[in-house]
């Protein structure tokens, strides 16, 4: 017999005997709570002919047993029907039915010697019957409920407009993203210089190359007389000459000292006025009260009567105003206000760290020299800390800047024509005095003969440069944008095409004659390219990183701002072709796409729209490229 057999016969078996012992327990039962004895046929038949209305109570009731005879209980009152209420389950068809309801449950367990094991369960199934239609209509309309229903309605949609409410107002009160602040007339440029004897022929070409302002360098002794009538005409014929191609006119002041003929020093020396002495730097004594010098040499004090002495580091018969000093400064601000009104809208000022000078100063103290040729009567020796970089210079160049933005309605601008070499002098807080600054020895660099680290100069000098500048902010908001200079004795080394490709897309406005706009045939081509490229949001606003190639050969930099096409730019300076690598970079793309390339760039099928690898950038010898790329 098979195991499937064996096992089905010991559930018969187990069954037969469960089955066997529930009904001797049954009759066991039965057995105890009733016991019976047999009547006789005279009692029987004696039962079975009383009277129908005899009263005579049957202490026993009688049974037939299986043989025939009957057999009677004998444990008391008999109730009729009492049987039959038990088998039908003692209480009625309601009893039935909930024997009925009753499902018996058989699980068939199997033990881990092969035997099985039976469980039976009972299981009451409940089931929940809710409220019909007809009794909860009884409750509609119910006081109690009527308020709740509306009590939940208000509510909810008072919820409702609450919360619509407040997103209506987290909208309106969130912080709004400031839109960019778009570029100036004089931060777009280029800015151009020109001198006053060929501008008027220049003009239509300026115009034709984009130049947004123009620099007209006054002379020095003429700073102070521009309302006289000579000067005036002067500068009138030259604003209304470029105004009319729509381009502004920018003017080189030089404001920090007088000559001979001014009226302010003529009252000093005549004491006319005794306080207009205030504005000079003069001094009483037998001999020269300082070791100070001029700029171009010897004593930086003059004579101008006995015993008196006046400072004049420029040169004799010019005398250093104290622009600290009210008469002074009222003086400047004067000047201004009056070349805004003939049209001028920006100014650069010369000698922009010799505007204070140290009233009680002591003699100068001899300078760390390098140049070894230098000697102590030459103005190099010395530190000259206490006429140049004094304290207030920021705080007065910041007053300055607001007059001229009052007398230009905010158009106008004002910065120096120097390299300010250290930006902290020429602050306030962390706000620089000008609007403009020019910073950084980038000029200089490119003056120097091209050596094997000299990507690596550039790249350090403009790092630098953006780094420390980038710090502060421009007095009249956001940040300070710088003045890159260029003159026309650098392009022995560096190339006006090459020299406009890579240094037009830095950020800062070029400062260059006209010559290095108009070079060439292609020069037109190429300036007009690279104003469309400023006009981006990656140049405008867009972040700068600056690198050289693994090879330092070559030096790069990037434009980008997010969700716009970035550039980079980059400038080989060696005499022989190179791959440079700028994968490193950050940022930037695995593949560039060619934009413009500069005069000198010859590499056989790679012009615009060509694509280049970052890791092999193909550059021939003194050349530049500007490409394009999604930055990553």
């Amino acid at each position: 017999m098979d195991e499937t057999n064996r096992n089905s016969a010991k559930l018969d078996i187990e069954a037969a005997r469960l089955q066997s012992a529930a009904v001797d327990k049954d009759k066991q039962d039965h057995d105890t709570k009733e016991s019976y004895k047999k009547l006789s046929e005279a009692e029987v038949e004696q039962r079975a002919n009383k009277a129908p209305d005899s009263t005579v109570q049957v202490p026993v009731a009688a049974i037939p047993d299986g043989n025939g005879s009957a057999m009677v209980r004998e444990n008391g009152n008999c109730k009729d029907g009492e049987d039959e209420r038990m088998l039908n389950g003692g209480g009625g068809d309601a009893e039935k039915d909930k024997l009925t309801q009753k499902d018996v449950e058989v699980k068939f367990v199997s033990e881990k010697n092969g035997d099985a094991r039976i469980d039976m369960e009972v299981e009451s199934q409940q089931t929940f019957s809710g409220m019909t239609k007809e009794e909860l209509m009884k409750f509609a309309n119910d006081p109690f409920w009527v308020r709740l229903r509306w009590f939940l309605f208000v509510l909810f949609w008072g919820l409702w407009v609450a919360m619509l409410l407040g997103a209506v107002y987290i909208i309106m009160d969130a912080p709004k993203c400031a839109a960019p602040v778009p570029l100036t007339w004089f931060q777009e440029g280029p800015l151009v210089t020109i001198d006053e004897h060929n501008y008027k022929e220049h003009a239509d070409t300026l115009k034709k190359f984009g130049a947004k302002g123009v620099i007209y360098e006054l002379p020095a002794d003429e700073t102070y007389f521009v309302n006289t009538p000579a000067v005036e005409s002067k500068i009138k014929q030259l604003v209304e000459t470029f105004n009319a191609k729509d381009i502004k006119v920018v003017l080189d002041l030089t404001p920090n000292f007088v000559t001979k003929d001014d009226q302010l020093f003529k009252d000093a020396l005549e004491g006319a006025d005794p306080a207009s002495r205030s504005a000079f730097i003069w001094k009483q004594a037998g001999t020269p009260p300082t070791n100070w010098l001029a700029v171009s040499g010897g004593s930086a004090w003059q004579e101008v009567s006995t015993q008196q002495f006046v400072l004049a580091q420029f040169g004799a018969q010019r005398y250093d105003l104290q622009l600290s000093d009210p008469l002074a400064k009222d003086k400047l601000k004067t000047t201004l206000r009056h070349l805004a009104t003939l049209g001028v809208r920006g100014f650069r000022l010369a000698n922009a760290k010799h505007f204070i000078v140290d009233q009680d100063g002591k003699d100068d103290v001899i300078a760390e020299v390098n140049n070894k040729g230098v000697d102590l009567t030459q103005y190099g020796f010395w530190t000259h800390s206490h006429t140049t970089y004094q304290e207030g210079l920021g705080a007065l160049l910041q007053e300055l800047v607001l007059e001229v933005q009052n007398a230009t309605n905010s158009e106008g601008f004002l910065s120096v024509s120097d390299d300010i070499v250290r930006p902290e002098a020429f602050t306030v807080g962390n706000t620089l005095g000008v609007d403009l600054p020019q910073y950084g020895d980038l000029e200089n660099v490119l003056r120097q003969p091209i050596e094997a680290d000299s990507a690596k100069k550039i790249r350090d000098d403009i790092a630098k440069t953006y780094n420390e500048i980038k710090g502060y902010l421009s007095p009249t908001g956001g940040k300070p944008w710088i003045q890159w200079p260029y003159q026309l004795d650098s392009l022995a080394n560096v190339a006006a095409s090459e020299y406009n490709t890579f240094l037009f897309l830095l950020p800062g406005v070029p400062v260059v004659p006209l010559e290095v706009l108009n070079f060439g045939n292609s020069s037109l081509s190429l300036i007009e390219h690279l104003e469309k490229y400023r006009t981006t949001p990656s140049y405008q606003h867009g972040t700068f990183g600056i690198a050289i190639d693994a090879n330092g050969t070559s030096v790069g930099y990037t434009r980008q701002k997010s969700g716009n096409p970035g550039y980079f730019v980059a400038l080989n300076l060696a005499d022989q072709p190179v791959q440079a690598d700028f994968s490193d970079v950050e940022g930037i793309a695995e593949e560039l796409t060619v934009v413009l390339t500069s005069e000198n760039y010859q590499v056989a099928d790679v012009a615009a729209k060509s694509k280049v690898p970052s890791k092999a950038v193909p550059l021939s010898a003194r050349s530049a490229l500007v490409t394009t790329y999604v930055p990553k």
